[in-house]
């Protein structure tokens, strides 16, 4: 599809070829590991941190949320998941914590599974940042669970490696998600939000990420001139 081949992200070097064998290789275990995530390590997370749910008020038995609220807690969580993901990220880019962080860079290009491919400390660090906010405000479940169904789109879309301009969580505030992430795989460095471009503005580790897509669109724009 031409439309689909205009939103690929750009694959430069030959290790980004998603035909090699080591990355086919790669894709088949990041499969088999998100089978097993999702069957077995998430329940399992959920089941181990349920009790803290009803400490802090998180229970199926309150009544069902109306729209107003259900929407402010997920635009809420939204913020908070940004702030906490930022700093994990950044902090498992330390050299003393990379080791955890290592498995998932193995995926010098984004795809859609690499998305899950953690090791498992790093997705434990992963999901905090999805759980904490719901728990600090004291969210429904149901919204909990509205906001990680949310979540687990923004995630696969976000190592895609397409710039999809439907992707409502690609636009607006949340404008080149898709782009940040693959260039953060590419290069290694730089671009460790989640949601929005803000605390990489803020703290300026976007400013490769800037200047690369900079000088890729004045290509673009001499070649076409040309």
């Amino acid at each position: 599809m031409g439309w689909l081949a205009d939103c690929k992200l750009p694959r430069e070097r030959k290790d980004m070829d998603p035909k090699l064998p080591r990355n086919k290789s790669r894709d088949w275990d990041a499969l088999i590991e998100q089978i097993f995530g999702t069957i077995l390590l998430v329940p399992l997370f959920v089941y181990l941190i349920f009790p803290s749910f009803s400490l802090v008020g998180i229970s199926l038995a309150k009544a069902s949320p109306s729209m107003p609220e259900m929407l402010t807690h997920v635009a809420l969580m939204i913020i908070g998941c940004d702030f906490l993901f930022y700093w994990f990220h950044r902090a498992f880019h330390h050299p003393w914590l990379y080791r955890f962080h290592k498995k998932h860079h193995e995926y010098q290009a984004t795809n859609i599974w690499a998305s899950e491919y953690f090791d498992v400390v790093d997705m434990v660090f992963n999901i905090l940042p999805g759980v904490i906010p719901g728990l600090l405000i004291r969210t429904h479940f149901v919204t909990l669970m509205l906001f990680t169904l949310i979540r687990g789109w923004q995630t696969a879309m976000s190592h895609a490696g397409y710039d999809l301009w439907f992707d409502p969580f690609n636009r607006g505030i949340f404008h080149g998600c898709a782009r940040r992430h693959d260039f953060h795989h590419s290069h290694n460095v730089g671009c460790y939000g989640d949601w929005m471009p803000l605390w990489d503005y803020l703290a300026g580790t976007d400013v490769h990420y800037r200047a690369y897509w900079e000088k890729r669109d004045k290509a673009a724009r001499n070649v076409h001139a040309g």
